[in-house]
Order: structure tokens, then sequence, then C-alpha cells
């Protein structure tokens, strides 16, 4: 009986050090083909919407949170509409230069 648990008590062993180095390996394989990319590009931000957090308008800077890549980035913000931006309001971005962003009101693209 003892020599039968320690028989199994072995393979259970070596099965689990087998199992736990292919696990390993695995996950080494899949991190050489993933590419990680955390750097902010224009393409990811124009065309997206997002809030205003400081207000603006076309004499000031303001800043707006937008969502990007799953993440909340927040961004200086301009704009040439004629209007203020107050927080809350709903913005989107048309140009980004140099991590700061031209931006429009939700509302004056419904208009349009």
């Amino acid at each position: 009986m003892n020599k039968l648990i320690l028989i199994v008590t072995g393979i259970s062993i070596v099965v689990g050090v087998v199992l736990g180095a292919l696990i390993v390996w695995l996950i080494c394989i899949q991190q050489r083909y993933q590419a990680v990319d955390s750097l902010v590009r224009a393409n990811h931000v124009v065309g997206r919407s997002g809030t205003v957090e400081i207000p603006f308008d076309s004499n000031t800077q303001g800043k707006v949170r937008v969502n990007v890549k799953g993440s909340l980035v927040d961004f200086i913000a301009f704009t040439d509409e004629p209007r203020e931006f107050s927080p809350g309001d709903r913005i989107f971005v048309v140009a980004m230069k140099r991590n700061k962003v031209w931006v429009v009101s939700e509302d004056s693209l419904a208009q349009s």
C-alpha cells in the first residue's frame, strides 16, 4: 500500500513539473510575438469623442479627456469655434499636433 502511494505521488510530481514547464514555455513564446505599443499617435486620437475637463474658448486653452486604446488620456485642447466649452461638454477631436488637440463640439457635428 505504501509503495503504491509513493508511485502515485512520484507520477503526480513528474506530471506537474512537465505541465508547469510546458505552460511557462508557451507563455514565453506568446510574449515574443506580442507587440506592446503604448505610444499615442495622432491617428489614435483624431476622430474620437471626449469630454471637457477644464473650460476653454477660442482665445484660451483647456483640457479634454479622450478614451484612447482603452485608457483615458488628458490633452491640452484648443478650438476655433466661437463658443465657450464648459466641463462635461462633449467634444470631437479634429486634429492633433505635439500632444495638443484641436476640437469642435459634438453639437456642431450634428448640425452639419
